[in-house]
């Protein structure tokens, strides 16, 4: 598929999805340098601290933004892309939720701030204009192919 065959809707819809991404990763990143998120590390799972998957998340942002810019050019990156990218927004939802109530990492968030807010009004944007593309195309495999993919 290339970009001439994506409509006006899926196109604003990358758009839209890949500036959220950026939005949540920046966000990641800024209370990682900034933020004081960078000495935090009162848990490690394979070597992975509460600090270091802030890091993480916002290179992880970056680099699925980029994936979904590529699927305007390269249509057969659309799908996965989109279905990445709400992957990525749901999880790290699920990460902030877990570190607000059982915690994550042995990290416990208490206080709540504007950055917070913003990153997840961010995922919810990605989650919103992202899933309608992802399930599409899915639902379309699966319609032209006979089964979902492996």
């Amino acid at each position: 598929m290339r970009r001439s065959e994506l409509s006006s809707g899926t196109i604003a819809a990358v758009v839209v999805g890949t500036t959220g991404l950026l939005v949540s990763g920046w966000v990641h990143f800024y209370l990682y340098f900034r933020g004081g998120y960078r000495g935090i590390a009162p848990d490690t799972v394979l070597g992975l601290t509460i600090s270091r998957a802030f890091a993480l998340n916002a290179v992880a942002a970056v680099v699925i933004a980029e994936v979904l810019v590529l699927s305007l050019r390269f249509g057969r990156l659309l799908v996965p892309a989109a279905a990445l990218a709400v992957g990525f927004a749901v999880a790290t939802i699920v990460a902030y939720c877990l570190s607000r109530t059982s915690g994550l990492l042995g990290f416990s968030e208490t206080t709540t701030s504007t950055e917070a807010g913003v990153a997840l009004v961010a995922e919810l944007t990605v989650i919103a204009v992202l899933a309608p593309t992802a399930i599409r195309g899915l639902l379309h495999r699966a319609h032209t192919t006979g089964s979902f993919p492996d």
